[in-house]
């Protein structure tokens, strides 16, 4: 299965702004930039991920800097983009009358030498059959757009300075500056090519061809490729499992192995509201998912040293935060930008104010995290065990204590079911770590804890009148945290009490298509949201769980089917017009696609070998 997709040039853009669909990205573990498929760059952060932004244009289009490479004449134009096979070098090839007319191929310079640094941006164009008329435009921006650059025509291109920051941009073109950018019209003949290179941090600036960009470019397709082939996985939708685990693997940040939920910050939740968010942090509930997804497909190696990063981090601080800046640096401070937002949305939030909340489940989490580990062939050490029973100790305390759970809510802290039923997955890691490994423990009075746990979820937790589980205690409604209870081994799939509680989510958060939302419960927050997509790679568990296959397979080709033209997703989907919504290239949706297919081929595996014994 090969990932293209035809777009009518006119149709990319709604209200000034791409579409977050029409959008693919690249990266080189440091940071990543966003390519929309009429050729602006149109969100990038230099040097790393949680950078201020020198590419904002899709938070606001006036304000905000970009790279534009494009036919100069948009007429009657159509756009394929596509990545070159297994690889994060992106390719977009603009098309008149059924012609490729211009091709223009970016990539972030990444070898396997991963501490080398290249903080530059490599955009190869060329033209076939016909002379093109080609707009080149270049703005970038400092401070998330608050600081005006000196711009500076040098030989070979122009460098933009502040006091702390370069950029310039190396070109055989001759680029014109008008106010705050720089551009040019280029009339380039037939079967013609030309490098640009953006490059960040200088203070000087070399001819294109002094940045060997062709051997960048090969080294930069051997490194992806020598990582796709490193993987196990060999089964089903092979072909979206690679896209996604691609997408994953640039969203690491090499320097501390941290990965980034999404490397973008406030691309809307709805259009229009103000659930806006950044995403350019590590969500410690991430890390058991992180690590069975990689293990699944053949990558326990970086599984386990996963776990460990993020362990030398808590080590460090000594102490469990919600979110991690991938740096290790304490900026995560909630700011609002004078920004238009995305098509309108504002605010434009960078930091994050769930940094502060008191969120249970994530302490069940890392637990869950060091089994998934050491199941993964990981060795759990004396450090990692006496961390393991420092958890239990802090969890034996908080699992009665109300919180703001998996979905951050800004309301009143409550009694979650699902901080409860984490913390109850907590002892049972706990509990299994030290059985398989024969450790010292205290497993009798875990064993007490984690059934006072139960008894507690079942009895205040459970809704006997709608045969549900419910949100929080005393609740009547029900959330979509509640799909993970037979996937943590809470309860049997198939168990009466699940089953109503299914039936009563696709009855009330299902809302087209295999799509979910989270909740209907009032979160503090004006405006509605997508349907969010991990929701349904949960369900689509259950459904193996239950050995519904069918259903299984059908709602994960539903899904497949949403993903965009390169095999991306964001983080949600409106279930109305099908547009993506949500911080882009989202790694929990990614995360959800590597974990369910190799499930269930698992699962359909045995039912075959089963009929046919």
């Amino acid at each position: 299965m090969a990932f293209h997709g035809l777009v009518k040039y006119d149709d990319i853009t709604v209200d000034g702004y791409p579409k977050i669909q029409y959008h693919g990205f690249i990266g080189n573990n440091r940071t990543a930039m966003l390519v929309a498929m009429n050729g602006y760059i149109d969100w990038g952060c230099l040097p790393n991920f949680n950078s201020p932004a020198v590419f904002s244009s899709i938070l606001d289009r006036n304000k905000g800097g970009y790279f534009a490479i494009h036919p100069a004449d948009t007429r009657d134009l159509y756009v394929d983009q596509y990545y070159k096979e297994l690889t994060n070098i992106l390719v977009t090839e603009f098309i008149r009358n059924g012609k490729v007319i211009l091709r223009t191929t970016d990539f972030m310079p990444d070898s396997e030498y991963g501490k080398i640094s290249f903080p530059e941006v490599h955009r190869f164009i060329e033209t076939f059959s016909d002379p093109v008329r080609v707009t080149v435009d270049f703005k970038p921006t400092f401070n998330y757009a608050t600081e005006r650059p000196l711009i500076q025509r040098v030989q070979h291109g122009f460098i933009f300075s502040t006091e702390k920051e370069n950029m310039g941009i190396s070109t055989e073109f001759q680029l014109k500056r008008n106010a705050d950018h720089v551009f040019a019209d280029v009339d380039m003949e037939p079967r013609s090519s030309s490098w640009i290179i953006a490059l960040y941090g200088i203070h000087h600036l070399y001819r294109p061809t002094d940045y060997k960009s062709y051997l960048r470019l090969q080294e930069t397709t051997d490194y992806w490729r020598k990582w796709a082939s490193n993987s196990s996985y060999a089964g089903m939708y092979h072909s979206i499992v690679m896209r996604s685990a691609l997408a994953l693997k640039v969203l690491f940040y090499e320097p501390t192995g941290m990965m980034v939920a999404a490397p973008t910050a406030s691309l809307p939740e709805a259009i229009g509201g103000e659930r806006n968010w950044d995403y350019r942090y590590t969500w410690i509930r991430d890390t058991a998912y992180v690590i069975e997804a990689l293990a699944a497909i053949g990558y326990k190696r970086e599984a386990v040293s996963f776990l460990y990063d993020m362990m030398d981090v808590i080590s460090r601080e000594n102490k469990i935060r919600t979110i991690y800046s991938i740096d290790n640096s304490d900026d995560l401070v909630e700011k609002e930008l004078d920004f238009e937002g995305y098509r309108g949305s504002r605010p434009v939030r960078i930091g994050n104010k769930a940094v502060d909340q008191l969120q249970i489940d994530q302490y069940g989490s890392i637990v869950r995290a060091i089994h998934a580990m050491e199941k993964a062939g990981g060795v759990v050490n004396s450090y990692l065990w006496d961390f393991v029973e420092e958890m239990m100790a802090k969890i034996e305390y908080l699992w009665k204590y109300p919180d703001s759970s998996i979905w951050e809510f800004r309301t009143e802290p409550k009694q979650y079911v699902y901080s409860k039923v984490m913390s109850w997955a907590a002892f049972d890691s706990a509990i299994a770590i030290a059985r398989d490994l024969g450790l010292t423990a205290p497993i009798k009075k875990w064993k007490a804890i984690q059934d006072e746990i139960w008894n507690d979820v079942v009895t205040k937790g459970f809704d006997k009148e709608t045969n549900s589980f419910v949100q929080y205690y005393g609740s009547k409604n029900v959330d979509a945290s509640l799909l993970r209870l037979p996937i943590l081994g809470f309860i049997p799939a198939n168990d009466e009490r699940f089953v109503g509680t299914l039936k009563r989510i696709e009855n009330e958060l299902m809302v087209d298509g295999y799509l979910f939302r989270r909740y209907r419960e009032d979160d503090g927050l004006k405006g509605d949201e997508g349907s969010f997509l991990m929701l349904t790679f949960w369900y689509i568990e259950d459904l193996i769980l239950m050995k519904r296959l069918r259903a299984a397979r059908s709602a994960l080709e539903s899904v497949i089917e949403k993903a965009n033209h390169l095999g991306l997703y964001s983080e949600e989907i409106d279930e109305k017009t099908g547009d993506f919504l949500g911080n882009f290239p989202q790694a929990l949706s990614h995360l959800g696609i590597i974990r369910v297919a190799p499930k269930l081929e698992e699962a359909l595996l045995k039912r075959v070998s089963k009929i046919n014994e």
